[in-house]
Formats: C-alpha cells, structure tokens, sequence
C-alpha cells in the first residue's frame, strides 16, 4: 500500500491511497466468505454456496461491501505513514471502480487542527470601566436588607394605608369585557410602594379586613397594555387580611441583628466591599471578552474545522438547554428546527472555536497549566456555590466525563488572565443608569 498527502486548505487534508490487488483479493474473498454465510439460496445448505453462485446473484453488494473492507484495512495505516491526526471520520471517493485481480485507489479527506500563529497578544488595547460604588448604592442595598428583616403583625381592625399589607381577591372588566389579570385570589398588595396600578390603589385605600367594595376607574392612556389602556375599570375587591409592617430602624441595632456587626457603619462598609468585588467581577469579565474578540478579529485568515464549530453548535443547544431547566420549563427538542438553529448560530460557533483555539495556541507557548491542586480548589468553590459535599460534586464532574473540561476552561481563564495582565487598559467613567419611570 503507498500512500500521500495533499494539503487542500489549513484544515483540510486529501490522503490518496493505493491498495495492491493483493489485498482487493483478500478483501473479495473475507466478503464472499460473509455473504454465502448468511445468503439462502434454493438448493444450497446455509454456509455452502459456491463463490460463483454467490457473484451472480449478489455480485453489486459483493463489490460495495468489498470496497468498504478494503478502506477499513488500509485506511488506519495510511493515516499513520502520512503523520496525521484527523478530527473525524474521512470523506471518502473512490478513483475509479473496484476491480477484482487489480490494484484500487481511493482518496481520503479529513480535517486536521491547524497550526495555529497568533498575532501579537501583547499590549492589546483594551477598556474598562472605573469602579466606583456610591451613596445611593449602599444606601438602596440597606433598605433592600431593611426590608427582608420587616415582621408583618396582624391588624383585624387596621385600614389599608402606607405602611399595611394585606392579602385581597379581584374580579373585573375594562371596557366591559374581561381579559388576563382581571382576576386574581390572595393577591397580596403592599400598599404604598408604587407596585400596584395607582388608580385601583387610591379606590381600596382605607379598606379592612373582610370589607368587599365595588371601585372604578379609568387606565391612564399611556397605560402599558394596549388593550386596556384608556378603559373604564370595574372591580369587585374583598381584603381578605390586612397586617402592619413593622419596620426595623437603621440604627446600630438593626446592625447587630444582621450577624457580627458592632455599627451600622460596619455594615455599611461590608455593602460596599461586596458591590465593589460584584462589579469588579462584571469589569473583569467584560475585559475578557473584549480581549477574546480582539484577538478573534485579529486573526480572522484562521480556519476553523468544522468539526470543532459542529462541537461548539452542541455545547450552545446544551446551554439552551440548561437555562431551560433554571428557569423551570421543559425543553423539548422536537421543538427546535436543526436547520433554523444551525443557521442562527453557526456563526456565533465558528467565532467562538476560533477564540478557544487561539487561546489554546497561546496556552501552548507560554506554557500555561492547571494542576491537580487548582482544579482541587475550583470543585471545592463549586461545591460551596452549590451547597453540596466536594465529593458530591466531583462524582458529578466524573460521571458526565466534565474534569477535562473544567481543567480546559481554567487554561482558557489563566491565559487570557495573562493576555490582560499585558494589555494596555484605557480607563473610562462608569455611564449612568436612566432611571425609568413606573408604568
């Protein structure tokens, strides 16, 4: 057998093979051997079919199924004499028919992963946004903590006003017909707050406990549901409970009561440490993905296989997947067209295997690694974020063949970690948030 390589593209390799007529006739008589096996042919015992017998009535499969072996003979040795490593199964076309007593070519294409040269990685320019945590932040995170340690205290004979809670059921109309949301039973209503539609607000306001009341009123114009917008309300609302919220005062108290805090001061100083770390987690993941993306447009001449973008397509259908079940709905994959979701993410998939393999490649040169002991301690914070045993956790990661891909995701994260640490990093002002107004 003699075989050669041919470099069609940077991924793509044609191998071209020549099988001696040697081994075409070993092939035919393995194929003929099977075949009159398992063949029933009047006349014939079961096994005992001549070879001529078998030509004539099965001589178009004999052919077929005699090409097939002779690929699977000679294909494993004809990839290693050429030194190469495919991603996948071969795309095979035959040179010619298959001719029994003759020598029979064939040629193999395959991808390969490509060498890979990144372009310059130092000193790429990147920017962030400057940290900053303000008064109002720590302030609105204090009344959000001030508002989970609020104790709700029954009141039979409490009107509904600021500061009460109650529990209500509704029914009614807009424009005289019903439509979704008109009713709802142990509706609770915190009233005052700005949560429930202003106008059917002031129409309860006074209300206790076991008081049913007939109310109107007109949505605004510019109410966010179209279909109501501008229609005359009619509601029946019984207050089926009403409590008083008692509300903690922020003093150094309320401090002690949150954990080992000596001061409100204290606790506001925690506040601002966590909103610090938590946007410091956003920056640096943006900084990574600013950093990836330059580096993918940097070197857009880089052939992707498409063995590596199908890969990629099944990771993001996975990822739907889980974000699914995070959110409680079924996934149902009847539900997805292949063809619609290849062609949506297709090339999102091809951008993102370009970017692991640069990064890979990179990785490579400067000899950046994840050992056994920084694997150890990334389960042991999953474990934590989860909170599971790390044996649990770790069995999980195993069972679904997951610790090399951890081990790969944290290459992926110390060496674009390392691209940033040389980067040229502009700092900008934070843009500030719009506040919008309440529907």
């Amino acid at each position: 057998m003699k075989a050669t390589v041919e470099e069609l593209t940077q991924v793509k390799r044609m191998i071209t093979i020549e099988v001696p007529a040697e081994t075409v006739d070993k092939a035919r008589k393995t194929t003929i051997e099977k075949i009159g096996k398992e063949a029933k042919i009047p006349g014939f015992r079961k096994g005992k079919i001549p070879e001529n017998i078998v030509m004539q009535r099965f001589g178009n499969e004999v052919i077929s199924e005699c090409m097939k072996q002779v690929i699977r003979d000679t294909y494993p040795s004809a990839v290693m004499e050429v030194k190469i490593n495919p991603l996948g199964p071969p795309e095979i076309e035959p040179v010619g028919k298959l001719v029994f007593g003759k020598p029979f070519t064939y040629k193999a294409i395959v991808e390969i992963y490509p060498v890979v040269e990144v372009k310059s990685y130092e000193g790429i320019a990147l920017e962030k946004e400057k940290v900053e945590v303000s008064k109002d932040e720590i302030e609105s995170e204090l009344k959000r903590l001030q508002q989970q340690m609020t104790q709700l205290e029954p009141s039979p004979e409490g009107e509904l006003e600021k500061g009460m809670v109650a529990m209500i059921d509704f029914n009614g109309k807009a424009g005289g017909e019903i439509f979704p949301g008109s009713e709802a039973e142990n509706y609770v209503v915190d009233f005052g707050t700005g949560a429930l539609l202003k106008e059917f607000e002031v129409q309860i306001k006074g209300m206790k406990t076991n008081e049913e009341r007939d109310i109107e009123f007109h949505y605004p114009k510019d109410y966010f549901r179209k279909e109501v917008a501008g229609k005359k309300g009619e509601f029946k609302v019984k207050v089926k409970e009403v409590r008083r919220k008692i509300v903690p005062e922020l003093n150094d108290e309320f401090a002690k009561e949150l954990g080992e805090y000596k001061s409100l001061k204290d606790v506001r100083a925690e506040l601002k440490k966590r909103i610090l770390e938590y946007k410091e987690g956003v920056v640096k993941r943006n900084l990574m993905d600013q950093a990836v993306r330059k580096l993918i447009d940097d070197n857009q001449s880089l052939e992707v296989p498409s063995q590596l973008v199908d890969a990629e397509l099944g990771n993001m259908l996975e990822q739907l997947k889980r974000q699914y079940e995070m959110q409680g709905r079924k996934f149902d994959d009847s539900k997805i067209d292949p063809k619609q979701f290849v062609q949506a993410n297709v090339k999102e998939a091809t951008e993102r295997a370009r970017g692991y393999m640069i990064v890979s490649a990179i990785a490579n040169k400067e000899n950046i690694s994840c050992t056994d002991e920084e694997l150890d301690k990334r389960i042991e914070l999953i474990a934590q974020s989860n909170k599971q045993p790390v044996s649990k956790v770790r069995q999980e990661l195993e069972k679904n063949k997951m610790i090399d891909n951890l081990r790969s995701q944290m290459v992926f994260e110390k060496t674009v970690d390392m691209i940033l640490g040389k980067a040229k990093i502009k700092e900008r002002k934070a843009k500030k948030e719009k506040k919008t107004k309440k529907s």
